[in-house]
Parts: structure tokens; C-alpha cells; sequence
């Protein structure tokens, strides 16, 4: 269903709604570029962009499988981040090569500088175009950190959807 809505911001906004599982907005508005909001479900992963076009392309967050997380640790190809709090790692263990930034830690560690990220974290703050991979225990937290780095133009984002316990049940 397209809606065609007049305001006195915009002469168009049309609004397109559930159309083979795929949710799109768009504005057009007089010399700007038009923004974009969709979600896509694919074979094996789901993308989603939420983002505004300047010319560059938006930051894309794949959901990924155990699978593919191996595939990421064996390659040593992505910066893996558990987003799970210090105590959740004690009690239950970590992913093979992966750095620890609790959730609630997220937003400083990220808009902080290189020097004060390498300080604490003991690992280069990564590239806004560098893959990262978040996990935590079932992949709601995960999504979170995923959705708010993408925010910060950070590109190449994976959550790894079965997180920590679904990590124990392929061993």
C-alpha cells in the first residue's frame, strides 16, 4: 500500500508497508537526499539499514550463525566483542578470540579516543569500516550494541544471533 502525504515541510513523503516482508519509507524532499529504512530477511542471514544516504553506502548489521562465527575466529578476519558482563564470563566461559566490552560500557568505549579504548580494553579501537562481531548470551544484547555502533558509522557489523549458549550446544 503507498500513501502519498503533503506537509508543509515536505511537498512529498510516501510511505510504503509490508510488502513481501520488506518495510520501506521514503522521503522525497526538495534538495536532499533521500532516506531509506527497510528490513530484509535473506536465505541465511538478515540484513538491516536504517540509515541516510550522503554518498556513502550505510552501515549494514548481518545476523550470522555458529557457523559462520568459526569461520570468523579460524580466519581471525573480524574484531569479536562479547557484550556480556564480566561475571556472565566467569560464571559461564568465552568465545575463542574474543575481546569483552560490557553493554553498559559500550557507549563510552566507543566514542572515546584510540588511546583511552586501547588503555582499557587492551585492543586498537577499530576502523569504522573494520568487521566486528558482537555476541552475549542469547543475541538480544548483542543486537543492541550492534544497532548502537551502527549509529556511530561503524559499518561491517555482525551479531552473532545464537550467543554464548548456543556456542556451548554445537560443542
Amino acid at each position: 500500500m503507498l500513501k502519498i502525504l503533503r506537509s508543509q515541510f515536505s511537498p512529498f513523503i510516501g510511505q510504503m508497508h509490508h510488502l513481501s516482508g520488506i518495510v520501506v519509507s521514503k522521503q522525497f524532499m526538495k534538495k536532499t537526499k533521500p532516506i531509506i529504512l527497510y528490513k530484509a530477511k535473506l536465505n541465511q542471514c538478515s540484513i538491516i539499514q536504517n540509515r541516510s544516504f550522503a554518498g556513502t553506502s550505510p552501515p549494514i548489521i548481518t545476523d550470522i550463525n555458529y557457523e559462520r562465527l568459526k569461520e570468523f575466529i579460524n580466519q581471525n578476519d573480524a574484531l569479536i566483542i562479547d557484550v556480556r558482563t564480566k561475571e556472565e564470563l566467569a560464571t559461564t566461559g568465552v568465545l575463542p578470540n574474543s575481546y569483552n566490552i560490557p553493554l553498559d560500557e559500550l557507549n563510552t568505549a566507543f566514542e572515546s579516543t584510540p588511546e583511552k579504548f586501547l588503555e582499557k580494553y587492551n585492543i586498537p579501537k577499530p576502523d569504522k569500516d573494520q568487521k566486528i562481531v558482537f555476541s552475549c548470551a542469547k543475541g538480544i544484547r548483542s543486537l543492541k550494541a550492534c544497532r548502537y555502533v551502527a549509529d556511530l558509522g561503524y559499518k561491517n557489523l555482525f551479531n552473532y544471533t545464537e550467543g554464548w549458549f548456543g556456542w556451548e550446544s554445537h560443542k
